[in-house]
């Protein structure tokens, strides 16, 4: 990473929330302030995460409130910052502005303050972007990946929602039958890890699926057929052996 945008996870965090307001009287939250997605954006594993937001929480610097996410079907929990949270990603946000890196725009390699990059593409950059980049970065920033970042966005955006349905008609193939045998769970775990599926992408698919599982009585459906099979004509003999066998399935 070049030396002069190089930030302790905390502060990444931070300087990446900035670009989002308040959760205060939001009803619906965007999905970039879940913990994957701060994952994502600040170049963290998913799994250690947490522990800086709880880190930055104890600090008094970010708030966690659990919302509805647009795109999702439960509620799951997301960060803001605090008045203090938005004081130090400001004074983060100068300290990147200011510093001088080489960047290398076709062939020519030139230094170039942090604060003059987005000014110098033809797509929108915000400081957090930059500083993602720089994580894959050795010395110097290509301009061509600066400017892929959204295109990137979109497209892992794309594949995200393909993933989505993917693991969701497999997910409802699974449960046709009302029942997830061991098998059929070894199976889904093992694409929901695959698909890169999150526990709580997973818990609020199943709940749909199950919940919009027919709620019908198999003994219902087995009255159904033979009256159909009959033709809806039974003889005599035929209703009285039907009448015995609604009673036995309970029927009115």
């Amino acid at each position: 990473m070049p030396s002069g945008i190089a930030l302790h996870t905390e502060d990444r965090i931070l300087l990446y929330l900035s670009n989002f307001g308040s959760l205060d009287d939001v009803y619906e939250a965007e999905s970039d302030l879940t913990q994957k997605e701060i994952a994502i954006n600040v170049k963290v594993q998913r799994k250690h995460v947490s522990r800086y937001l709880k880190k930055l929480m104890e600090d008094g610097m970010i708030d966690e409130k659990v919302c509805h996410v647009r795109g999702a079907k439960q509620r799951m929990r997301c960060y803001s910052l605090t008045g203090p949270g938005k004081a130090k990603a400001k004074e983060i946000a100068q300290h990147v502005g200011s510093q001088k890196v080489m960047v290398k725009i076709n062939d020519k390699t030139q230094e170039m303050l942090v604060s003059e990059i987005d000014g110098a593409t033809s797509v929108h950059l915000t400081l957090s972007d930059i500083v993602a980049e720089a994580m894959d970065a050795v010395d110097v920033l290509l301009m061509k990946n600066l400017e892929s970042i959204e295109e990137n966005r979109r497209r892992m955006m794309d594949e995200k929602t393909h993933r989505a349905e993917v693991y969701r008609n497999a997910l409802g193939v699974a449960w046709r039958n009302g029942i997830l045998t061991t098998s059929e769970k070894h199976l889904i775990d093992a694409l929901k890890d695959h698909l890169g599926v999150s526990d709580e992408e997973h818990k609020s698919m199943e709940t749909k699926i199950i919940n919009d599982i027919p709620k019908q009585d198999a003994h219902v459906d087995l009255y159904e057929e033979i009256l159909n099979m009959l033709a809806n004509k039974p003889t005599p003999r035929e209703e009285q052996i039907l009448e015995l066998l609604r009673g036995r399935l309970g029927q009115d």
